[in-house]
């Protein structure tokens, strides 16, 4: 991918929680306030330069996009083109349906109405549910492996004291000058300092100080006080030097942290779709159950024409009743299932927000009251796979995944050379009589100090435990390459379904609109005929059976009308789902946020919405 456009185009169309794609140049660490509002808050800190081992990977990456962007590019087929919507008549945007109306109505006794608002649902999750809550905290729990990975390079203190008691036998008159038993009182007593540097280098300050009191003719002074302060240092030059090396967890931590945070937005869009999909659930739950209400009462009415038209004709009228009655029966018993339809649409809804205020279970009937989108597709689907392929949180988890693959493979690497360290120890002694700690120190720092270089070398001489090490790497970095390329191959496929999904819907929204303007129009025929014919004429019992019949199938159309509607309303949060646009298109958004005074670097996230905050 070309790398200007690419820095240019993810922070303008990229997901509002979503990181800007880290796999060009040097890190660029986290945004200043007010910088950029499409960058995940990231730990601050941490910042770390690209190796070139790391750069080829980038590279590569590149490599790998601009396949695929080639790919987009050819994306042609004539049932994704939007003129291929033109053909028949459009719905009206305006199209008001007696459903659309009616379900806003209570219809059970008792039960008070809750009207809401398919975004005022998403406001409610972010700040009560349950398993958002889970989300959250998944980036937060990969985020400490940082700051673990960092406390390689922390200042160590530490401290070594120990005495000692000596009585035994000599087996030479060298031990104590005579024949006897050696008595020995030993104390020694270590403090200081240690670090490990960036370059790898390990570096140790410390003083010791110790006593020593024995019966040897030899010990000169007896007893005495010895002080010792040294500095040394141990640097590797081949296996293990290096910024890159000793920076390599950091790093792999600091990517596994983003693919934790990639996964909270993927996680987020998955949920929030599920609500959405439950949301027009409710709608149709609730629609359909108006339709079946409507059909029934007029149904029944024409049973009670039916069964006045006895005296005009009984024989003829009585088997017409009787079908009538069965028919009024069989819809009466759908409309109890249709019932049951609403309030398990409405408990999958509530389980789903964890609304306080109305929980699983709770009174109110929950009204849906968002209008269904009727207005036809308006984005190509070449962009809609251009963005899917910049924006999905599955596709940036595999480029991570990649990155930390590379730098593993640069660990190997280096592990193959030879282990060749430069040692150097720099230290002052003295020495004192008697048990004279402050003499002992005064008498190291009044001589010249005692230096030490050297070189240490390690090598395996067959190499087979590093050289499969790095072998494994290899492939694994092949394979994480493929992975990304399967990865993007199935998040195309899915902008694909999901754009050929909501155009299918729409053409079949079409479809069943047009079922409904001819099935209204044939009822619309039938009462015109029967309004016109005479009450004794016999036939009109015949007219209301044709009415009958049309009701069903008016039933029917308008029923299949609101599937319809319903699935073209969930495509276009499905095709923002494939996209990896469905936060950003909902304006929401991630802010890191301390927990209290009680740990400074104790975060939560807190999800906002419309730039206000919705969740804690």
């Amino acid at each position: 991918m070309n790398r200007v456009l690419f820095e240019r185009f993810v922070p303008c169309a990229a997901v509002a929680v979503l990181l800007p794609f880290p796999i060009l140049g040097e890190d660029k660490g986290v945004p200043a306030p007010g910088e950029t509002a499409d960058a995940y808050p990231h730990l601050p800190g941490y910042k770390t330069r690209l190796s070139r081992g790391e750069e080829g990977i980038d590279n590569s990456i590149d490599a790998i996009f601009a396949e695929f962007e080639e790919a987009v590019s050819q994306v042609s087929s004539n049932d994704l083109r939007l003129s291929s919507l033109r053909g028949r008549p459009m719905v009206p945007p305006n199209f008001e349906a007696e459903w659309n109306r009616a379900l806003q109505a209570s219809f059970f006794g008792g039960e008070s109405r809750v009207l809401r608002r398919l975004d005022d649902l998403y406001n409610t999750a972010l700040a009560n549910s349950h398993q958002i809550e889970v989300f959250k905290d998944l980036p937060l729990i990969r985020e400490t492996g940082l700051q673990e990975a960092d406390g390689a390079f922390d200042w160590e203190a530490f401290a070594d004291a120990r005495y000692t008691d000596s009585n035994r036998p000599t087996s030479s008159i060298l031990d104590t000058g005579r024949a006897g038993r050696f008595l020995e009182d030993r104390a020694v007593g270590e403090y200081g300092v240690t670090k490990k540097l960036g370059t790898g280098a390990e570096l140790t300050l410390s003083n010791r100080y110790s006593t020593l009191d024995n019966n040897s003719q030899f010990l000169l002074p007896n007893p005495q006080t010895g002080s010792e302060l040294v500095v040394s240092l141990v640097q590797p030059l081949m296996r293990e030097s290096g910024y890159h090396y000793q920076k390599a967890q950091v790093k792999i931590a600091r990517l596994d942290s983003r693919m934790a945070a990639s996964e909270l937005v993927r996680q987020l869009e998955g949920h929030l779709l599920e609500i959405n999909r439950a949301y027009w659930n409710v709608y149709l739950a609730r629609a359909a159950y108006v339709q079946r209400s409507a059909l029934v009462r007029q149904t029944r009415r024409i049973v009670g024409q039916l069964e006045a038209r006895d005296e005009v004709d009984e024989d003829a009228t009585a088997s017409e009743a009787l079908r009538a009655n069965a028919a009024l029966r069989r819809l009466e018993a759908q409309l109890t299932r249709s019932e049951l339809a609403v309030k398990n649409a409405e408990a999958r809804l509530r389980s789903l927000v964890n609304d306080p205020d109305h929980p699983l279970g709770g009174g109110g009937e929950v009204i849906p009251v968002t209008r269904p989108v009727l207005s036809s597709p308006w984005q190509d689907m070449q962009s809609v796979a251009y963005e899917a392929l910049v924006n999905r949180a599955e596709v940036l988890q595999s480029v991570y995944q990649l990155q930390a693959g590379g730098i593993r493979r640069d660990i190997a690497k280096n592990e193959l050379k030879p282990e060749l360290n430069f040692v150097g120890e720099v230290g002052r002694y003295g020495l004192a009589g008697n048990r004279n700690l402050g003499g002992a120190f005064d008498d190291a720092g009044a001589n010249d100090a005692s230096w030490m270089v050297g070189l240490t070398l390690n090598q395996s001489l067959e190499r087979n435990s590093q050289r499969s090490v790095y072998l494994r790497s290899e492939y694994e970095l092949r394979q994480l390459k493929n992975r990304l390329r399967t990865t993007i191959d199935s998040v195309l496929l899915e902008a694909l379904v999901a754009y050929r999904e909501m155009m299918t819907a729409y053409r079949d929204m079409q479809g069943q609109y047009q079922a409904v303007i001819a099935s209204r129009e044939e009822m619309r025929s039938l009462q015109e005929r029967l309004a016109q014919d005479a009450d004794e004429d016999q036939s009109v019992g015949y007219q209301l059976q044709l009415i009958l019949d049309a009701l069903e199938r008016n039933q029917v159309a308008e029923e299949e009308f609101l599937v319809s509607v319903v699935a073209y309303n969930t495509s276009f949060a499905s095709l923002q789902r494939a996209k990896g646009t469905f936060l950003q298109h909902e304006d929401i958004q991630i802010v890191r946020d301390k927990m209290g005074d009680q740990w400074d670097d104790l975060y939560q996230l807190v999800l906002t919405r419309g730039g206000g905050k919705s969740a804690k």
